[in-house]
């Protein structure tokens, strides 16, 4: 497993919950292990050890999925801090504070995505610089707008449909952005497939 994955986990079951630790036990692959040596002479014991996901161990669209949670993780840790951080320093954008809390939430995310993106890439790859900022960049950025657009799209819908104006200290504005979390899942996902598809974004 990438270190960064061990990051990832844990945040993405703050919104996710049992789906999240279902998508962790999914993802990981474990074969048995055997030691010829010191457990030979120790019958009925059996250990198991996680082996790295790749397309010849893991199936395609549970490499999707990991890829499409790993953005998401970026994600929530903005919508998190961004929120604590528009209460601290609010602003209007196009005449609403909405959006200019979204637009914090965004960059944000953009911001922790990328780092997280690289944090994959440089683990596979054995050159670093430059070039692999911008294609984590490229792949974060393309990745997460996907999310977003799923994330935004939801809670415009609670906003000026279902619910109303929501602040974070009501439950009901966590309890939507839950649920914005799935929405971004869904719409981030083909987005994700065409990413790796393509070989901007390798399978994690």
């Amino acid at each position: 497993m990438m270190r960064v994955m061990l990051l990832v986990w844990p945040i993405i079951t703050l919104w996710a919950g049992p789906l999240g630790i279902w998508a962790y036990e999914t993802s990981s692959q474990r074969v048995p292990f055997h030691d010829d040596g010191a457990m030979h002479d120790m019958p009925g014991m059996h250990m198991e050890m996680p082996v790295q996901p790749t397309h010849s161990h893991t199936s395609h669209w549970k490499s999707v999925m990991t890829g499409t949670l790993h953005c998401g993780a970026g994600c929530t840790l903005a919508d998190l801090l961004g929120s604590l951080l528009f209460r601290m320093v609010p602003f209007i954008l196009f005449g609403s504070s909405l959006y200019g809390e979204w637009s914090v939430d965004y960059v944000l995310a953009l911001i922790i995505g990328v780092f997280f993106q690289y944090a994959g890439l440089s683990s596979m790859n054995h050159n670093r610089g430059l070039s692999l900022w911008i294609r984590a960049f490229k792949a974060d950025f393309l990745s997460l707008t996907a999310w977003q657009v799923g994330m935004y799209g939801w809670m415009a819908i609670a906003v000026f449909l279902l619910v109303g104006p929501m602040s974070p200290d009501q439950p009901v504005f966590w309890l939507m952005m839950q649920l914005s979390m799935f929405c971004g899942f869904i719409t981030a996902y083909p987005m994700n497939w065409w990413l790796m598809r393509t070989g901007i974004k390798n399978a994690m």
